[in-house]
């Protein structure tokens, strides 16, 4: 070999040596998505492998995935092994979300899917303020009791201008693990404090806490407002977040689009993780991973 060739050679391998720690450090860390959904109609747009790439591509630890009709969550889990923890949505077809309160067969496949070890949890299940169900719905009472068996935990949502209906729940369902989704939609710090000083079983999970949608988590430099910041550092033992890719994150599509929320996976993560980076790296690794670790590790 030539002198300049092997000069070229070394001064390439040096390169390389220069850039991998680099590489190393713009490598996202690990992240456990806590809420995402690969529901019927966005299977209409992008394939349970091509979301499962997603993952990966992003260093999702792992994610928890409810699906409507609840078996997509398998499949996702099929194309995805440990890196998809699947668990069962009431919402057993695609008009589900309509009528799973009124459905005795939703607890027969509920207990069905936990008893196979299919599911690791129950949700995500909607309470929307002045629509059915009440929370006193035996379709509901149903599932808690198969959570309390199981000993599974349970995402719940509630759009409510209060925390009352939520710590009614926890309240009465004290050695249950409760997740509640999206820090409570539209409610204030003060309303969130209440949750997690009423009810030591639950997690706050600001999955959909983005400007896109419910907003209000950070300012315009895209850290935590000042009462959202005061509170996790308060309890950084009892949140979680994650994306929730549904169609509603940009409001341009109408009901009966496939729904692409998908596509928006990217941004919502770094979104995340961006406001995520203001925090002590104690309490920002517990948020992003830990604290999910806890109770949904595969």
């Amino acid at each position: 070999m030539s002198s300049s060739a092997l000069k070229f050679l070394l001064a390439a391998g040096l390169l390389v040596a220069q850039l991998l720690p680099v590489r190393a450090l713009a490598e996202p860390a690990p992240f456990a998505d806590i809420h995402v959904h690969f529901n019927w109609d966005q299977k209409e747009v992008i394939s349970a492998a091509d979301v499962v790439q997603k993952l990966r591509r992003a260093n999702i630890a792992f994610a928890v995935v409810a699906a409507t009709p609840s078996e997509l969550a398998l499949e996702l889990k099929r194309a995805g092994g440990d890196l998809v923890v699947p668990i069962f949505s009431p919402y057993t077809h695609y008009l589900g979300r309509n009528d799973w309160f009124r459905n005795q067969t939703t607890l027969v496949r509920a207990r069905e899917g936990l008893a196979s070890g299919a599911y690791r949890g129950i949700g995500e299940v909607h309470f929307m303020r002045g629509f059915r169900p009440r929370t006193d719905n035996r379709i509901f009472a149903g599932l808690l009791e198969l959570a309390r068996e199981f000993d599974v935990p349970m995402l719940i949502h509630v759009d409510a201008g209060t925390a009352d209906t939520f710590i009614g729940i926890c309240g009465a369902n004290p050695d249950l693990r409760l997740l509640f989704a999206h820090a409570g939609g539209n409610l204030y710090p003060s309303h969130v404090r209440e949750v997690i000083e009423t009810c030591d079983n639950v997690l706050i999970e600001f999955s959909a806490r983005d400007p896109w949608r419910f907003g209000g988590l950070t300012g315009n430099d895209g850290l935590l407002l000042p009462a959202w910041r005061e509170l996790v550092l308060d309890y950084p033992d009892r949140f979680v977040t994650g994306t929730d890719p549904v169609w509603k994150v940009t409001r341009t599509q109408t009901w009966d689009q496939a729904d692409d929320g998908w596509d928006h996976f990217e941004k919502l993560l770094d979104y995340h993780r961006g406001w995520l980076s203001g925090l002590p790296p104690a309490v920002e690794q517990k948020i992003r991973l830990d604290n999910a670790r806890r109770w949904f590790a595969p």
